[in-house]
């Protein structure tokens, strides 16, 4: 299956492949900085991911199809899942409903409205069908972006003591002093930085970890926020296709 797939690809991608580490003496600001700059996502992993959204899309198009098959001949090649935001009231959006939906039987139809991301109100696009169909509809037009995110770096000789100033045996913090440790997130690098005096809690190998994102948008910056999936997100939605949607129009098949 392609999320197994892109699952073990994104495994591969990992340490030394995944970022370039970089350390300097900011002088002028008299800091010690740890720069962590991410790669781009391979090739391979965008395009297993652009198929998996589309098999998963093309399954909820193929089981239209099949519904409309149940009462015409030959089902029209407009029939497809529909995906609606709000609920059709405008001519248009009435008109396209009705050609995606042609030919399903009235129970179905009623079936395939309880599924549709308008239930949720302001929140649709929290919706796994609503997500998947921004995927699709983003990779229509160009390769699927990825990028990485959620950068998790930890060093060996810091600990939670430093950043609240906590004694070092034990003991209720006293607020004197704490580490001025500060972090900068870019879009394809994280700076990590304190001050000249403290460099030793930086200079240790950190262990590093973070998420490949796929989609548009960046949920730091929700006012350009389009559709960002990690994934164990690609997984749930699959999840809500494969064990919520598709079981329930079972019943309308011999």
């Amino acid at each position: 299956m392609h999320l197994d797939a892109l699952d073990a690809l994104l495994k591969e991608f990992t340490g030394p492949k995944a970022y370039t580490v970089r350390r300097y003496d900011d002088l002028k600001q008299k800091r010690y900085c740890f720069e962590c700059e991410l790669l781009d996502v391979p090739d391979d992993s965008c395009l297993t991911a652009g198929d998996a959204f589309y098999n998963m899309r093309s399954c909820l198009d193929q089981l239209v199809w099949s519904l409309s098959g149940l009462t015409r001949a030959n089902p029209p090649e407009t029939t497809q899942f529909p995906i609606f935001n709000c609920p059709p009231c405008e001519d248009k959006d009435i008109e396209r409903w009705n050609r995606q939906i042609a030919g399903v039987p009235p129970k179905a139809i009623e079936k395939i409205k309880s599924f549709q991301p308008y239930h949720r109100g302001k929140s649709y696009k929290a919706h796994p069908l609503w997500r998947l169909n921004a995927l699709c509809n983003l990779d229509k037009h160009r390769r699927i972006p990825a990028n990485g995110s959620e950068v998790l770096v930890t060093f060996p000789n810091m600990t939670r003591g430093d950043l609240l100033g906590l004694p070092a045996h034990g003991g209720a913090a006293s607020g004197k002093n704490p580490l001025d440790l500060r972090v900068e997130a870019f879009d394809d690098r994280h700076i990590v930085s304190v001050p000249l005096a403290d460099k030793g809690k930086l200079q240790l190998n950190p262990s590093i970890s973070f998420k490949v994102n796929f989609g548009q948008g960046d949920a730091r910056h929700p006012d350009k926020f389009t559709v960002c999936e990690d994934g164990k997100g690609l997984w749930d939605i699959y999840k809500f296709v494969a064990d919520v949607v598709l079981p329930g129009f079972l019943r309308f098949f011999p």
